[in-house]
């Protein structure tokens, strides 16, 4: 049964146990009724009487439903209980609403430090950010530099190049530029302008290639034609290079090699022309003189060389 009225009253004010809560009663705020009471108190002795459970833990339940009922039974008593249950209930709200504000102080502190650092760090990232991309501006506007000095000096030296050409070529004349190529007519019927420009051009730009009409009275062994280049330094090159298969010989037109040892001075350019259109075809016509004077001297020497030919075939013949 029940514990004694002392221990009941002890227990009212000191106890930490929630009696209704134990005995599965409603609040202390709902009516209860002394059946509820004693309804609600043999179902949880039966539940935890020692002979069904014969644990320590049991038996110490079971002991508090005796004061539970003791306490909870008495009106005085149960009314003491009330009070210091809800002084202990109204405590412990305040403590988990301390526990509360403390926690989302906390949380909100730790937040701030968060955010703090976070900031530390991106205007460190950003500071870092900004110097790499700075040095990287500046080895790209270094190496711009450099690329633009050097476009600037092969520039001036492709000019340099150009000048020094130029100012060798306009020491030659044409006819120091033109070589005479032979082939022989049998067998080499393909070879015309189009076939020798593919041949020299690739010692530099062809200015004239003059292929002579053949007489048609005539059946010549050999064929010639000029190759007129644009630069000496051109000419040079293709003479002094293998021969094309097919191709008797190749000579200087002048029939001699220019001289491009010395220095011959440059006719300096004249600074007001009163007629340029006549310098132009004046030019023009001396070249064509020039050419004819070439491919005249040709015809002939081919000539003499067919008659001597004839020549040395009639005393076989003796």
């Amino acid at each position: 049964m029940p514990s004694t009225e002392s221990d009941a009253a002890s227990y009212a004010t000191t106890s930490e146990t929630d009696f209704y809560e134990l005995l599965q009663l409603p609040s202390s705020n709902t009516p209860l009724t002394p059946s509820l009471l004693r309804k609600s108190y043999r179902k949880a002795s039966l539940k935890w009487h020692p002979d069904k459970n014969p644990s320590p833990e049991a038996a110490e339940i079971f002991h508090l439903l005796s004061i539970a009922y003791d306490v909870l039974s008495d009106p005085a008593t149960r009314a003491a209980y009330d009070n210091a249950r809800n002084a202990r209930l109204a405590r412990k709200r305040r403590n988990e609403a301390f526990d509360v504000n403390r926690k989302r102080m906390q949380e909100e502190l730790e937040s701030r430090e968060r955010g703090a650092k976070k900031a530390r760090t991106d205007g460190e990232d950003a500071e870092e950010q900004f110097r790499q991309q700075l040095e990287k501006l500046k080895a790209e506007g270094a190496e711009l530099r450099r690329k633009r000095e050097e476009a600037i000096r092969a520039a001036a030296a492709e000019e340099r190049e150009k000048e020094d050409e130029a100012m060798a070529d306009s020491r030659f004349s044409e006819i120091d530029r033109t070589l005479r190529v032979r082939w022989k007519r049998k067998g080499n019927e393909h070879v015309d302008e189009q076939h020798l420009r593919s041949i020299f051009s690739k010692y530099g730009a062809i200015q004239d290639c003059v292929v002579p009409p053949t007489k048609p009275d005539k059946e010549k062994k050999l064929k010639s034609a000029l190759i007129v280049f644009t630069s000496i330094v051109a000419a040079h090159t293709a003479i002094h290079n293998t021969l094309d298969p097919g191709l008797k010989d190749l000579v200087w037109a002048s029939g001699k090699e220019p001289d491009i040892s010395h220095n011959h001075p440059t006719p300096k350019p004249s600074t007001s022309s009163p007629n340029p259109d006549y310098e132009s075809i004046t030019l023009m016509r001396m070249r064509a003189a020039e050419k004819a004077k070439i491919e005249a001297r040709i015809r002939k020497e081919e000539e003499e060389e067919e008659a001597a030919a004839a020549e040395e075939g009639e005393e076989g013949d003796v």
